[in-house]
């Protein structure tokens, strides 16, 4: 049995402590008073307790117009999410069967111009030099990890 986490070993020696310090004859109100402040304690922690749950209850009441609005709102977002995630699904396969299609079909022989071409193709790339040029002063100068474009990069990136 333990009370409040005091085993019976526990709950002696305090006893006998209060005892030689309170002594024998104010003990018994000690005692009382002491179980009298914990049923304050406990009912005033019950009523607590139901106040907030009457509280609770009232807010659910006043809410539930609101709470089932928030559900109306809550299935239209996640229908119009769905669209738009299936929309971008089709164009992205859409898109790249264009390319598979474009790069197959465009090329300098069959009369492409240049831009065409070049979108269907990627960047090129060039290895630098391994001696770097010297530096002058008032030029800065560009450090790079040994690749340089040839081409511009496309501006616009595939969605995700």
């Amino acid at each position: 049995m333990n009370f409040f986490g005091v085993g019976p070993a526990e709950l002696i020696v305090i006893l006998v402590v209060a005892l030689v310090f309170v002594g024998p004859e104010r003990l018994p109100k000690l005692a009382a008073d002491l179980a009298r402040t914990i049923r304050e304690i406990r009912k005033y922690t019950g009523s607590l307790a139901a106040e907030f749950n009457e509280v609770i209850q009232e807010f659910e009441k006043d809410t539930a117009g609101e709470k089932s609005t928030w559900k109306e709102i809550e299935t239209g977002i996640t229908g119009a999410a769905k669209s738009v995630t299936d929309a971008v699904r089709d164009v992205r396969a859409e898109v790249q069967g264009a390319k598979a299609d474009a790069t197959v079909s465009i090329s300098p022989s069959n009369g492409a111009s240049a831009i065409d071409s070049a979108v269907a193709e990627p960047p090129k790339w060039a290895e630098i030099p391994s001696a770097a040029p010297e530096a002058q002063p008032g030029v800065p100068t560009v450090v790079t990890n040994g690749a340089v474009p040839l081409e511009p990069a496309p501006l616009v990136e595939e969605a995700r």
